[in-house]
């Protein structure tokens, strides 16, 4: 099995509230982060599957690209991902942006014959959200 990523950047803002948790509770689980601030995103989406001996790959990566841009990347850059369609109705963690990212292209890269395998979630350099198909 051969895997595919490709690395993607978006900076946005975001407030960290969860309408299950009152004002104290919010504070208490996401400290500074109920405030309204910003982030330089980054996203590593990951294919999988077996290569093509008449072609040399199994993707192609400018679809895979295209797919992820159209989907993701340009909904969300330079927005407030709080308002964002794709993150409608929930916490905007890491987990729950990689969770919503994944729904959104899975369908779309799976039509193109490519089958999603990582999605990958950063706010900074130092800490990550991975989703991966076991």
């Amino acid at each position: 099995m051969m895997y595919l990523t490709r690395r993607f950047a978006f900076s946005s803002s975001h407030q960290l509230l969860s309408p299950h948790l009152d004002r104290q509770a919010n504070l208490c689980a996401f400290g500074n982060c109920t405030n309204i601030h910003g982030h330089n995103y980054h996203l590593e989406v990951t294919v999988r599957g077996t290569v093509d001996p008449r072609t040399g790959f199994f993707c192609n990566v400018m679809e895979l690209a295209a797919i992820v841009e159209e989907l993701v990347v340009k909904p969300s850059d330079h927005r407030f991902l709080n308002e964002v369609a794709l993150f409608q109705g929930v916490t905007t963690t890491m987990e729950n942006i990689a969770t919503r990212i994944w729904a959104a292209i899975e369908p779309a890269l799976a039509a193109k014959g490519m089958e999603l395998y990582e999605v990958v979630v950063g706010e900074t350099a130092d800490h990550c959200a991975k989703l991966r198909k076991e």
